[in-house]
């Protein structure tokens, strides 16, 4: 590739991380269930009713792969998590954030 494509790309990138990096990555819009924007209810959520079974580092892991977290809550309540609609907006809008790890 050419040294101008790819400082091209390059720059693109830098402008992305940076704009991303100074969003805040504890709040959002347009978020149902989740009050104010704020993820403190997800994370209680996952706290209660998902550690039971497996640390937290774990959905950290899986979240960070950019693993499909709406296929696995699923395949979690097959397995005997108990969860009410509530909860699943909570999550589903959380697992859905570009990245709900980032700035922790």
């Amino acid at each position: 590739m050419n040294r101008s494509v790819c400082l091209i790309i390059f720059s693109l990138l830098a402008t992305n991380n940076t704009i991303a990096a100074t969003n805040n990555p504890n709040t959002a819009t347009n978020l149902g269930n989740v009050k104010g924007g704020d993820f403190k209810q997800a994370r209680s959520i996952i706290a209660s009713k998902c550690t039971t079974c497996h640390t937290k580092n774990k959905i950290d892991i899986a979240l960070s792969a950019g693993k499909d977290m709406d296929r696995i809550q699923l395949e979690m309540e097959k397995r005997g998590a108990k969860l009410n609609t509530k909860e699943r907006e909570v999550l589903g809008i959380y697992w859905k954030q570009t990245n709900p790890l980032r700035g922790k």
